[in-house]
């Protein structure tokens, strides 16, 4: 299904690691590893890396086991307002709390998960099915 450089990648990402840490230590530019995940997405029919990363998953391509995550439910609604793309202050105004409350919760939700930053614990989190994949709009790369 996938070549050896696209699970690599995948996997990489997976992990969290920077597209310009991939890229340089498989000699490739950030646009190159970009390239790569976007085709890799395709194979996948996946429509984000998130996405990606939960088939992935599903399909056993990856090395890891997706941690395992007990998450009260208001963070799980951050994190769910998180995959959708929202900012700290949307998911205050979506709330009804401030954007401060907001980026407090996403903070736990990184430690919680262990996540390198906002795409990182949403990736995570559908990996552990604490939250599900959005709806795509299109091939991105988060």
């Amino acid at each position: 299904l996938l070549t050896e450089r696209e699970l690599l990648i995948l996997r990489r990402v997976a992990r969290g690691d920077l597209l310009r840490e991939i890229g340089a230590d498989l000699y490739l530019s950030t646009n190159g590893v970009h390239s790569v995940l976007s085709r890799t997405f395709g194979r996948l029919g996946a429509t984000s890396t998130v996405n990606a990363v939960h088939r992935a998953h599903q399909l056993g391509l990856l090395d890891e086991n997706p941690p395992s995550v007990e998450m009260p439910q208001v963070l799980v609604e951050v994190l769910e307002l998180v995959a959708e793309g929202c900012t700290n202050s949307e998911i205050g105004r979506r709330t009804g709390r401030s954007e401060y409350w907001a980026a407090e919760q996403v903070r736990s939700i990184r430690r919680r998960l262990g996540a390198r930053d906002r795409a990182h614990a949403v990736a995570l989190g559908i990996a552990a099915g604490v939250v599900r994949p959005p709806k795509g709009r299109g091939t991105q790369v988060a």
